[in-house]
């Protein structure tokens, strides 16, 4: 007859073969959570990065204080991320709103400000004929949004604010704004109310 192993040897093998089975599978499981965990980090940065579009809104900034809003206008709605800011709010002169054929009440009755804004494409679609600089708002110290100033094809030379037809990816444009704040009334601040959360604009204080 062939020899054959003693029974405690045989049962010693078969533990360390069960204990090897069992290691394996415990370390199998130890990498799929590893592997879990990293994913769901992965997902938690996916949204926290989401969460850095559109964080500003309802916030205060400073004048040229930049803030990553969600674009959602434009002729083909095509979603994409700009990057804001409101650089600048200087008061015009009424002879300048008479060049572009403004109305003589608007004229008596109204300040004109003009607010300069800068846009940076940061997402990662050109956007065609997109209206950059229609939600941006200007609120007087009453706490009212002023009209801004509408004068047909004919702008005020000494505020351009001309989208362009096509904003391709890192593209950057500098565009201005002109908003009739009532007389003896100062402005307040800018607002811009695009994004996924419009009923929370930016806002930029105005310095005076």
């Amino acid at each position: 007859m062939p020899n054959r192993p003693p029974r405690a040897t045989r049962s010693r093998a078969a533990l360390i073969c069960a204990l090897g089975v069992t290691l394996l599978g415990l370390a199998t499981a130890g990498c799929e959570d590893d592997t879990a965990a990293s994913g769901s980090g992965q997902r938690q940065s996916a949204t926290r990065a989401d969460l850095a579009t559109d964080g500003d809104g309802g916030k205060t900034l400073r004048l040229g204080e930049p803030t990553s809003i969600t674009y959602k206008s434009g002729s083909d709605h095509i979603r994409g991320a700009l990057r804001v800011t409101a650089m600048s709010v200087r008061k015009g002169t009424h002879a300048e709103l008479k060049k572009a054929g403004t109305e003589p009440s608007d004229v008596r009755t109204t300040q004109p400000y003009y607010v300069t804004m800068t846009f940076e494409n940061i997402g990662e679609n050109s956007l065609h004929y997109p209206f950059l600089n229609t939600p941006t708002g200007l609120e007087d110290t009453n706490g009212v949004d002023d009209q801004p100033l509408i004068t047909g094809d004919t702008e005020v030379a000494a505020c351009p604010g001309k989208d362009p037809d096509d904003f391709a990816v890192g593209a950057k444009v500098s565009l201005c704004k002109v908003f009739l704040v009532p007389n003896g009334i100062r402005p307040s601040v800018v607002t811009y109310s695009t994004g996924d959360d419009t009923e929370r604009p930016v806002s930029w204080k105005v310095k005076h």
